[in-house]
């Protein structure tokens, strides 16, 4: 219950829209879904050139709710192994414009909190986040940096030898996030972010995005921190935003 109480009590804080998928690729970004859309995402992770292949996925329902705010509802690690750490999801993200006196530079600070249920532990756990990003005029070059705090739900476990027995121990962690995203044309940018550490979801991802129309779709390539609690793998992104009110304002 205390993971509910600490999402609830970051909605009672939550109440310029900016427009843009809510991750970059495998981080929060610094946009949210506009006000009174629906983004759908599903993001595939894929390697088959190591036998037996691994598959696995993410995804996000998100839900403005104006005042630059998202409520999320995901479904985590669903794959071809069990889905042994499937988890669901529940929760927000605010993005917050600081130094408005430089309008330019798109300074933000993101906030964001995700209640996670454990369909196989049946237990309750939490991936929670702050960030800091601003956007270089000139090149138009985004940068993004932060910390997040999660349970095993995201971050899944590691193994630790427990009176000579190898033991698997939830991983709840802090960890630093990266992102970097940089337009090449009117429709393609380079993208990438990091997570810190060895663990589930520790690695560098790569990618090109294309936008068409108010969806997006990412192609890019997942680096491991660790090969040993991660693999490498070919990643396909999809997003699609559906507008479910016209606005009357």
């Amino acid at each position: 219950m205390k993971y509910v109480s600490f999402t609830l009590l970051l909605f009672c804080i939550i109440h310029h829209n900016s427009f843009s998928q809510s991750l970059i690729a495998g981080i929060p970004s610094a946009d949210v879904a506009e006000k009174r859309n629906l983004e759908l995402t599903h993001e595939t992770q894929v390697n088959f050139w190591k036998k037996p292949t691994k598959w696995n996925s993410f995804n996000f329902l998100c839900y403005g709710i104006g005042g630059n705010s998202e409520l999320t509802v995901t479904i985590n690690n669903l794959d071809n192994e069990s889905s042994e750490n499937l988890a669901l999801g529940f929760g927000a993200k605010r993005v917050f414009p600081i130094f408005k006196s430089s309008p330019s530079w798109e300074h933000k600070f993101i906030l964001g909190s995700n209640v996670l249920y454990s369909t196989t532990k049946k237990d309750f756990g939490v991936w929670s986040y702050g960030e800091y990003s601003m956007r270089i005029q000139q090149t138009k070059t985004r940068f993004t940096g932060g910390l997040s705090y999660g349970t095993h739900h995201t971050f899944g476990y590691r193994t630790k030898l427990v009176s000579n027995v190898e033991t698997l121990v939830p991983n709840n962690i802090f960890t630093a996030l990266l992102g970097f995203e940089q337009p090449l044309t009117k429709r393609f940018s380079f993208i990438a972010d990091w997570y810190s550490g060895s663990h589930a979801i520790a690695a560098l991802i790569t990618a090109i995005q294309y936008d068409f129309g108010h969806n997006v779709l990412i192609g890019g390539y997942k680096i491991a921190n660790n090969k040993e609690v991660g693999s490498n793998a070919l990643i396909i992104e999809l997003m699609i935003s559906i507008p479910t009110k016209k606005d009357s304002h």
